[in-house]
């Protein structure tokens, strides 16, 4: 475009364009490397790592071709690894074990005590008796407190609602695990069918860019043609990348969801 302006054949406006395109694709990087500085101290700080620490994402993760489970397999790991599901879980017994208590109040006490002695010598006799006396004894005793009845009855009742109302959360709790394990997988999947209109998409750009170009190095598009198809080829670009980090992110949500990790 430089050896067209000194030739007469372009415009000074054309370089600007370019250069301003130059200048708009500058600073997003200055944009991007300051969000990933920021990005860096946060995982440091929260990871406990030595100050100064650099951490390097894993890029080759973007080509690795990730499971794709069905959403009966996904549902299946939510229910027995959600963490949700088990804090909810320990609520229920927890409920249970009270009222089981409670209910315990009310049952008679039965005790058995067995033991052994030994007495000697024997002093109520004159002159006493210079012997030992050896005794085996068991016994069952058996105690019921009345008042009982009257007390338990407000504390069980207490103890059955506490107990429905951990077992209505532990369903409303499977219900929300099921439903954002099933909406997780629906757009994990749908990221995949967005890699393959991105692939397409940059084939397409790449194949307008070079036709564009080709056109613009015989004088027949003009210098607006070409920052259009630079533009649209490094958008799909762009766009094929966002949506190998979305299949990455939708990943890694399924199993945070389903308590994996």
């Amino acid at each position: 475009m430089r050896a067209r302006y000194e030739q007469g054949t372009a415009l000074q406006n054309d370089i600007t364009r370019y250069e301003l395109l130059v200048s708009n694709l500058e600073l997003q990087l200055v944009r991007i490397n300051n969000t990933t500085n920021i990005l860096n101290t946060n995982l440091v700080t929260i990871a406990g790592f030595p100050e100064g620490t650099v951490i390097v994402p894993d890029s080759t993760i973007l080509t690795k071709s990730l499971p794709k489970e069905s959403a009966l397999w996904w549902q299946t790991e939510a229910e027995a690894n959600s963490t949700s599901l088990r804090i909810a879980q320990t609520g229920v017994d927890i409920s249970r074990k009270a009222e089981a208590l409670v209910r315990s109040e009310r049952l008679p006490k039965i005790g058995l005590q067995a033991g052994w002695s030994i007495d000697g010598p024997i002093l109520v006799e004159v002159p006493p008796i210079n012997r030992n006396l050896s005794y085996w004894y068991v016994g069952v005793g058996m105690s019921y407190n009345l008042s009982s009845l009257y007390k338990s009855n407000k504390s069980l009742s207490k103890s059955r609602a506490a107990t429905l109302k951990a077992i209505e959360q532990l369903d409303a709790t499977r219900e929300n695990v099921t439903l954002a394990v099933n909406a997780d997988n629906v757009r994990y999947l749908e990221a995949y069918e967005e890699l393959k209109t991105q692939q397409k998409s940059v084939e397409l750009a790449e194949r307008n860019y070079h036709t564009t170009y080709t056109r613009y190095s015989a004088g027949m598009a003009l210098i607006t043609d070409m920052l259009d198809a630079a533009n649209s080829k490094l958008d799909a670009e762009q766009q094929l990348v966002n949506a190998r980090i979305s299949i990455i992110y939708h990943y890694y949500k399924l199993l945070f969801t389903t308590g994996k990790i």
